[in-house]
């Protein structure tokens, strides 16, 4: 029987800043066996990389939010994780308003990732 490997989905709100990000993550999760998908409805992993400055980056990331948290109620081993600036900005009232989210980091962790993945993965948030 073969397993198929885990899909994740990024999507990065705002800056060049984070679009650098995004891709450094991306590269984490790459070499942890993760494969990318563009569908954020087919992942197993979803990261929202976000700005406080650009695009109401804010508003646009609970919107999407909402969408997935819902999903997670049916598949809970859906992992959602928001980084970037609205998460250091925003931090534990992230997590009170949408307790679906597994992880919290802000852009200064971005090199942490697969630390705190592998926190979760053990039942951390």
């Amino acid at each position: 029987m073969t397993v198929s490997p885990r899909r994740y989905h990024i999507t990065t709100f705002g800056c060049q800043m984070n679009k650098a990000d995004s891709e450094r993550m991306a590269g984490v999760l790459d070499d942890m066996g993760f494969e990318w998908t563009e569908d954020a409805n087919t992942a197993d992993l979803i990261l929202y990389n976000t700005c406080t400055i650009r695009d109401n980056a804010e508003q646009k990331v609970y919107s999407y939010l909402g969408r997935q948290a819902k999903r997670k109620h049916e598949q809970p081993d859906l992992t959602l994780i928001v980084a970037g600036c609205v998460a250091q900005q925003e931090g534990e009232s992230l997590l009170r308003r949408v307790p679906e989210l597994d992880l919290v980091m802000g852009p200064q962790h971005a090199n942490r990732l697969q630390d705190l993945l592998e926190q979760v993965f053990n039942g951390a948030q």
